[in-house]
């Protein structure tokens, strides 16, 4: 059987559709992954065949309408009109995506199309084709607002087809634990996360605890965003008088600067599914697969959400008790330094998040999900 699998604009759209897609492969089906042109390195780091279904820069497809005016892009991440400018570059890829992908299709065609929660080539692909599309989204992600503006900005591909939306997926798979997993959120099928990440060397310190508490704190946003060095350096302090070692992955020319302003901590391009067993406590800026690693590893979580589409999820792990989430008029010096006192002090924040792991653990594996995409495409012929 041949699987197509469409990711998203970013690594971790192909990393959060890897299980199945490597699951697949591994189950002797023929797997393709389709990304934008700058991130077919991520799939074929997995080791599966990459699609570049893009040949235009994702920083112009961003910044450019169909029509040629240029995007305004608003300030603030928690304005509406954010949420629909996402939505607009998000079917402009997709527009572009059709192209390849019935080019791939003409030669191989896929008898089922899986696509990550808004890569919406998938569903154009599968409905031209009468295939199955099924939507894998992951953490809960399921940005309300999205489909509409990515709707209008798809308009000729939708009429083209006969269509006036986007069409409804197949089948729902999510990879979200139940217990965090928001409770309007449409039915899924369940499926356990397997950290895959980019790798690099591993070093014995990396995957073996010394002898304080560790404390990894995501690069990413917080990282890489000058007015977020002083959050850092107030972590650092709060830290050393908690005796932690702190462990920063970042890319090279961010955690080079890391090393260069904080001398104790360890900062470099770290496999987080390698470093996550020995921690015990993850900041972070509530990624939906950071958090996933986290949880399967039963760590406690600081959570720094900058875009309000992550907040409800991240509250749901606070709520859970696994974690505590502070917005960003609530991250101060001094909350910071109380909430990493709190969950390092405070059993109950391990044990809760424990928990979590275990209920990953009890999720249905990617090989059984397999089996339910079989099943799915053997109906539909």
């Amino acid at each position: 059987m041949k699987m197509l699998f469409v990711a998203g604009p970013t690594p971790s759209n192909a990393f959060a559709l890897a299980p199945l897609a490597v699951a697949a492969r591994d189950e002797g089906h023929q797997v393709f992954m389709s990304s934008v042109k700058e991130r077919t390195s991520a799939v074929t780091g997995i080791g599966l065949p990459a699609i570049a279904a893009t040949s235009s820069p994702i920083a112009d497809i961003k910044a450019t309408r169909r029509s040629g005016e240029r995007e305004i892009v608003p300030d603030d991440v928690d304005h509406p009109e954010f949420i629909r400018y996402t939505g607009r570059w998000f079917g402009r890829v997709a527009a572009e995506s059709i192209v390849r992908l019935r080019e791939v299709a003409a030669g191989w065609r896929p008898d089922i199309v899986i696509g990550g929660p808004h890569a919406y080539a998938a569903a154009l692909l599968a409905h031209e084709l009468s295939v199955p599309w099924v939507r894998h989204t992951w953490a809960a992600l399921d940005t309300v607002g999205i489909h509409v503006s990515s709707e209008e900005e798809l308009e000729p591909e939708l009429r083209q087809l006969g269509l006036d939306r986007i069409p409804q997926h197949d089948l729902m798979i999510d990879n979200c634990p139940p217990g965090v997993r928001w409770s309007g959120a449409a039915p899924a099928q369940q499926i356990r996360w397997v950290p895959i990440n980019s790798q690099s060397a591993v070093e014995p310190w990396m995957y073996t605890r010394g002898g304080r508490r560790r404390v990894c704190v995501t690069g990413g946003s917080m990282a890489a965003r000058d007015n977020n060095f002083e959050l850092i350096r107030g972590m650092v302090d709060s830290l050393a008088a908690l005796d932690a070692e702190i462990v920063i992955p970042a890319p090279e020319e961010v955690a080079a600067e890391l090393r260069a302003q904080f001398a104790d901590v360890r900062a470099g391009w770290i496999p987080l599914d390698v470093l996550m067993p020995t921690c015990d406590l993850i900041v972070h800026h509530a990624g939906g697969l950071t958090g996933q690693t986290a949880m399967i590893s039963g760590v406690p979580q600081l959570l720094l959400p900058q875009e309000k589409k992550v907040r409800r999820a991240a509250q749901l792990v606070a709520d859970y008790g696994a974690a505590i989430n502070l917005l960003p008029d609530e991250a101060t010096p001094g909350s910071v330094a109380k909430s990493l006192q709190a969950l390092l002090e405070d059993p109950a924040y391990a044990e809760r998040s424990q928990e979590l792991g275990r209920e990953i653990a009890a999720m249905p594996p990617p090989s059984d999900v397999v089996g339910v995409l079989e099943d799915l495409a053997t109906r539909s012929r």
